[in-house]
Order: C-alpha cells, then sequence, then structure tokens
C-alpha cells in the first residue's frame, strides 16, 4: 500500500491552514477540509502521475489542486512526499523549493 509523507514546510502549512480554517469558518468545516485534504494526500500516493507535471519549478515535481490549495508532490517509491500546500495567494515560482 503506498503511502504519503510531508516536508516540515508542508506540515507546518497545514497547521496553518487548519487554523485559520477555525477561526474564518468554525472547527466542522476546518476538519472537513483538512480531512480532504488528507484524502487527497492519499488519493495522490495511490494515483501519484494523477497531478500535473511541474518540473519547470523542480525535477520530478507535480502539482494538484484540491478547493482552494495547491498541492506540490514527488513520488517516492513507497508513495509520494508532500513537498508544500499553498493557498491561492502563494506564487509557487517563488515558494516552491
Amino acid at each position: 500500500m503506498a503511502a504519503y509523507r510531508l516536508t516540515a514546510k508542508a506540515q507546518s502549512e497545514l497547521d496553518h491552514v487548519y487554523e485559520y480554517s477555525i477561526f474564518s469558518f468554525g472547527l466542522a468545516k476546518a476538519q472537513a477540509y483538512l480531512t480532504g485534504l488528507h484524502r487527497a494526500f492519499g488519493l495522490l500516493s495511490e494515483h501519484p502521475r494523477m497531478g500535473r507535471d511541474c518540473s519547470h519549478l523542480r525535477k520530478g515535481l507535480r502539482r494538484h489542486e484540491h478547493v482552494s490549495h495547491s498541492i506540490f508532490y514527488r513520488q517516492t517509491k513507497g508513495g509520494v512526499l508532500i513537498v508544500r500546500v499553498l493557498g491561492p495567494g502563494q506564487d509557487p515560482t517563488r515558494e516552491v523549493p
């Protein structure tokens, strides 16, 4: 079974998304959104070529949109590594390592 891992930066961004969502939309919606992101991570781990190629930013990088966020990830031997989780106001050309 494929799995996903998050970089420290991606985990920090996910924590921020959750906190912001609680403040802006309430606990139930924040939990539902976070659950949806984790489901997307799981789906990407099972189907790593699902996202579009972003090798112009970094070799092997792929991108998948989930509602308001873009998930940047790389395929690994056992699934995927979630590199960044960027919101709509963030520029991937500046934010993705």
